[in-house]
């Protein structure tokens, strides 16, 4: 199970004013967000976590700090999450063999339904963490909220990979009727027009919520720092490029497996008018709070067309 204790974690939100709370940013050297709370205030920012940083205690407790200390200097944060570990034991467990194809996971009839359990109760936890923490986080996780990510069956390439979605809708009156304060919390599951769930990739997701929200940045957090042109080499991250440049490094398998997907889905949205798109590393302390809220950021930006300057 999901649920945990939150006695020990989240305490640093509990009757303790921004002004602290800002002031133990400064410690890992994150100075001078006020500028950048006067610039982002009211503005959303969809951020994409994988299910194994949020499961990871240590790492996890991080990025919802992150997430309450932005919806406390005003930010309007959106997430989106994943969560594969807990269903890759469970798929292990009942004897089904974890397939992917093109980075995508074959998602059979027993697959869905151990997907649609773990990502729900993933859900409620993070709901429950984040409530801790003074958020009012509203969580979605495939029909649970109305049914907030409508889809369609994806068969990329035409290959049959069962029970896995592609976005064709979002219920944009879900979110549109939420609290100014809320956070909505939102699990990679869609639903089809017989009310079928399917399987998404979460940055299927994120990128067209973006898109619908007019969102100042799509954000993915990863395991990894960026984009690199050697994944074995942190000294070869890339630290910004075009949507031409990250097509080209796909053809050249630069770009493969898991990344694959992620990247293609970034392209057609900026395509389609997102304005700008960071994958930074989850695993770095408080690496939500640093892209925001500092000039360097880190990671790797993404843009449309020849301009990939940072920023």
């Amino acid at each position: 199970m999901y649920f945990i204790a939150v006695a020990q974690e989240g305490f640093l939100f509990m009757n303790t004013s921004t002004e602290v709370i800002l002031s133990v940013l400064s410690i890992f050297g994150i100075r001078g967000v006020e500028r950048y709370i006067e610039e982002f205030q009211g503005k959303v920012f969809v951020v994409k976590a994988g299910g194994a940083l949020l499961e990871d205690r240590a790492t996890g407790a991080l990025i919802l700090d992150d997430l309450a200390i932005l919806t406390r200097c005003g930010v309007r944060p959106i997430l989106v999450h994943g969560g594969g570990v807990q269903a890759d034991r469970e798929m292990k467990d009942a004897g089904i063999e974890v397939c992917r194809y093109k980075g995508l996971r074959i998602t059979c009839d027993k697959t869905i339904q151990i997907l649609e359990r773990c990502f729900c109760q993933l859900n409620e936890s993070i709901i429950q963490r984040l409530q801790f923490r003074g958020v009012n986080a509203v969580g979605f996780s495939g029909r649970k909220g109305g049914g907030l990510v409508r889809a369609g069956r994806y068969t990329p390439d035409g290959q049959d990979i069962g029970h896995v979605g592609d976005v064709t809708g979002i219920n944009m009156r879900l979110i549109e009727e939420l609290p100014p304060d809320a956070l909505p919390v939102i699990a990679s599951l869609g639903v089809d027009t017989d009310d079928n769930v399917l399987n998404i990739n979460a940055d299927y997701i994120a990128s067209p919520l973006a898109l619908h929200l007019d969102a100042e940045k799509l954000i993915l957090l990863t395991d990894v720092l960026g984009v690199l042109r050697d994944r074995n080499d942190p000294d070869t991250l890339i630290p910004s490029m075009t949507t031409n440049q990250a097509r080209a490094l796909i053809r050249d398998g630069i770009i493969d497996a898991g990344m694959v997907p992620k990247v293609e889905s970034i392209v057609r949205m900026l395509e389609r008018g997102l304005k700008k798109v960071h994958m930074i590393s989850g695993r770095v302390p408080h690496a939500l709070a640093r892209e925001i809220f500092t000039d360097e950021g880190c990671g790797t930006q993404i843009v449309k067309g020849d301009d990939s300057s940072h920023g």
